[in-house]
């Protein structure tokens, strides 16, 4: 009789663990991500790899395929609760970048990406998110990002 408890026991507990969403964490945001935003009339093309968990790069490309200069930056990924809609406890996730190109290092570019509640599994298989960037004050973009 304990055999069949215990055993049933291993299943279930092993079965929610696959059903767990992961939350996102620096260490594991690192890889190569496609991100596509609208901007007004124009869609802007971006190859973003996310180098460690201090450190990234971009660089935009166009659909007929040259692409400008890979530049590179420092971020924070920083976590905080909310309440949703039901009026229930979540966590919310925000990429904090700062970065520079290589023609001009003085200028220094900040943006953000608000992941709200996407996870792990939500980026490989492609979700959009919300981003603002000290280059567009005051505008909020829609982008989506799929981890490749």
């Amino acid at each position: 009789m304990i055999k069949y408890v215990l055993t049933s026991a291993l299943l279930f507990f092993s079965s929610v663990q696959v059903f767990a969403a992961t939350d996102l964490t620096p260490g594991n945001l690192v890889g190569r991500y496609n991100v596509q935003a609208k901007a007004g009339f124009q869609t802007v093309y971006i190859k973003f790899r996310v180098l460690d968990t201090r450190e990234f790069e971009l660089q935009r490309t166009y659909p007929d395929g040259h692409s400008d200069e890979v530049c590179n930056g420092s971020y924070n990924l920083n976590n905080s609760l909310y309440l949703d809609e039901e009026a229930l406890l979540a966590k919310s996730h925000t990429f904090n970048g700062i970065f520079t190109c290589p023609s001009d290092r003085s200028k220094k570019i900040d943006f953000n990406i608000d992941f709200g509640r996407t996870t792990v599994e939500d980026l490989a298989k492609g979700t959009t998110v919300s981003v603002t960037s000290s280059m567009a004050p005051g505008m909020r973009l829609s982008a989506y990002v799929k981890k490749q």
